[in-house]
């Protein structure tokens, strides 16, 4: 097998994601075609539906939904609250840029807006709406990684510090402005698929000669099976 190079695995990830968010986007126009929105009790039918209930349960469950697993309910409950929160322009159900905002959040420019405007709440002390390093590498491990295993603070804080200076801050000026944050965390910027590219460069490059050969991809099968190259889904959201 050739060894494989950071800069075209980067290219490939990039290249796979593109496709899955032009698909989402397409597929939820056509949910919607008919009449222009999706109220809840359609995209509830379509969720029993695809979690094996049959029709007569769809048509005749309770609301309550006492006959089905506690994660189960807690899942329908959080997707309920999300439904009612992007609903913005008719409560009887979302448009399409509102339901792709409720599924599909990387389309979603207010969603970036509103992501990025958190972020600048949190960390923009001295309120010049702007980003320093010092500010950035602030940010706390736990607002970001709810779930799974976490990095050290110090290789946390490293992290930030190369995130902040190799990609966020396009004009090197040692400020981050909501225009760059923005476009960095825009899921179809090249940059993830880079960063990612890196990251499984530096774990499985045990000889460190800047390619990957069989036997080190094989050696780090773990890794690259939990990539976000692999499963370009898990980068944005688990689909029903």
């Amino acid at each position: 097998m050739d060894h494989v190079q950071s800069q075209g695995t980067s290219g490939q990830s990039h290249q796979r994601q593109l496709p899955h968010l032009r698909y989402h986007r397409q597929r939820s126009q056509r949910r919607m075609s008919i009449v222009g929105l999706v109220t809840w009790d359609e995209y509830h039918s379509r969720y029993l539906l695809e979690q094996g209930f049959n029709n007569k349960y769809v048509e005749n469950h309770s609301e309550k939904h006492k006959d089905m697993t506690r994660q189960m309910r807690e899942e329908i409950l959080l997707d309920r609250a999300a439904f009612l929160e992007a609903a913005h322009s008719n409560e009887e159900g979302l448009n399409i840029d509102e339901f792709l905002s409720f599924r599909h959040p990387e389309h979603s420019h207010a969603t970036l807006l509103n992501m990025v405007q958190d972020i600048f709440d949190k960390l923009d002390d001295n309120g010049d709406d702007s980003l320093t390093l010092q500010e950035f590498v602030s940010l706390k491990q736990d607002d970001v990684v709810s779930n799974g295993p976490k990095m050290s603070e110090e290789m946390w804080k490293k992290e930030r510090r190369r995130e902040f200076e190799d990609v966020i801050d396009a004009d090197k000026n040692g400020k981050v402005t909501r225009q760059e944050l923005v476009m960095y965390s825009d899921p179809k910027n090249p940059s993830h698929a880079l960063m990612e590219a890196k990251s499984l460069m530096e774990g499985a490059d045990t000889n460190g000669d800047g390619k990957l050969s069989l036997a080190e991809v094989l050696a780090h099968k773990q890794l690259f099976l939990g990539s976000k190259m692999v499963d370009i889904t898990k980068n944005f959201h688990d689909e029903f």
